[in-house]
């Protein structure tokens, strides 16, 4: 109702933000509190001019629910909170700085209150900024960079898998500020990064599918400086791959981390072009122990686009595997049994009378015709 514009919606549209906002700011139901969240979301999605008005109140009605006790409250806080910033002039810088100095206020506040809900809310309001603040956390990006670095071990889960994925959105946002090596420091950020994501991999059963992801994200946004780190990436993999096979796990049942290593190699091939190559012939085959999936043939497309030298490879791994689940063998381009079966059946194959006259085969059926008449 609200995109096709009904003139009744329009008309109701400063009756229903204030009802919204009522409903964040004193409502102690759930449900309406969830529900006030999407109505505003869609309707900052919808580009109303008349919301321009309603900004600052719905910053300032968004500060408790992104430090709301329950997880799915901060999302959809979060999700508004994009949505409403999409409405900032980002050229008038008068009208744009007050706004996003009351927001990265709010994340230090919240970061100050030690708790789950203040570091997952601090960590939301950050990615946010970036994606959708412009320029305006340039002179941020170092005091964001050490607040994901900090909370990357932290013992909640949330609070945890909230920071690595923060990673590949500060790489997005400022690839050369993100690859340089600060003073008095021995690495760059993407050093202390990407160490600490493929370690992760390794050892770590539950945060393994999310590093793989965000270290390929981070491959995307920094190709050059990545290099030095291809190797212990697709060592990684590698390791993740076999283990799933010793595990013995039917191919059918696709999980996470095998889904997320598929969708890492196809990023890295991406990012790196040829110059994967020589890393990931290793784990080819390995890649086809988990089994036929759409996750396996979005990677080899991928990788057969952005690395043809391994287009003959991944052809014959793939007809093999569709062989085997056809007929339960490899595949085999010798059809010498069928050619047996069609000549005791009185018909020669296309392909045989082919082989044998050295021609098309209706080569001979035009040359007996010239020839009688």
């Amino acid at each position: 109702m609200i995109e096709k514009r009904w003139a009744s919606v329009m008309s109701s549209v400063e009756t229903e933000v204030n009802r919204c906002l009522e409903w964040l700011g004193s409502e102690r139901n759930e449900v309406r509190r969830m529900t006030a969240l999407r109505i505003i979301e869609v309707l900052c999605n919808s580009d109303l001019v008349s919301l321009h008005l309603y900004i600052s109140k719905i910053f300032t009605e968004l500060r408790n629910p992104l430090r709301n006790k329950r997880y799915e409250t901060r999302m959809a806080a979060a999700c508004t909170l994009g949505a409403c910033m999409e409405l900032i002039p980002m050229n008038e810088r008068n009208v744009r700085n007050p706004w996003l100095n009351f927001l990265y206020e709010e994340l230090q506040r919240n970061f100050q209150m030690a708790s789950v809900e203040g570091y997952h809310g601090a960590l939301l309001v950050s990615q946010e900024l970036l994606q959708h603040g412009g320029m305006y956390m340039q002179s941020h990006f170092g005091q964001v960079c050490d607040m994901a670095l900090k909370l990357k071990e932290y013992r909640d889960p949330i609070v945890h898998k909230a920071a690595i994925a923060l990673l590949p959105v500060l790489a997005r946002y400022s690839p050369q500020e993100f690859t340089r090596v600060n003073t008095g420091s021995s690495e760059s950020m993407m050093g202390r990064a990407c160490n600490y994501l493929i370690t992760l991999s390794r050892t770590s059963d539950r945060d393994r599918a999310a590093a793989f992801l965000a270290l390929g994200n981070i491959a995307q946004f920094c190709s050059t400086e990545y290099r030095s780190f291809l190797e212990p990436t697709t060592r990684a993999i590698r390791d993740a791959l076999i283990q799933r096979a010793k595990m013995r796990i039917p191919p059918a049942e696709a999980d996470e981390t095998v889904t997320a290593v598929l969708q890492t190699i196809a990023t890295l091939a991406t990012a790196m072009g040829p110059a994967l190559t020589r890393y990931v012939r290793d784990i080819l085959d390995l890649m086809f122990t988990a089994g036929l999936s759409q996750a396996l043939c979005d990677s080899l497309l991928v990788l057969e686009r952005e690395v043809s030298q391994l287009q003959p490879a991944i052809q014959g791994r793939l007809l093999d595997m569709v062989s085997v689940i056809l007929v339960g063998v490899p595949f085999r381009p010798s059809q010498q049994s069928l050619d047996d079966l069609e000549q005791r059946m009185g018909t020669v194959s296309m392909h045989y009378a082919t082989a044998q006259n050295g021609h098309r085969p209706g080569a001979a059926a035009n040359g007996s015709t010239a020839n009688g008449a």
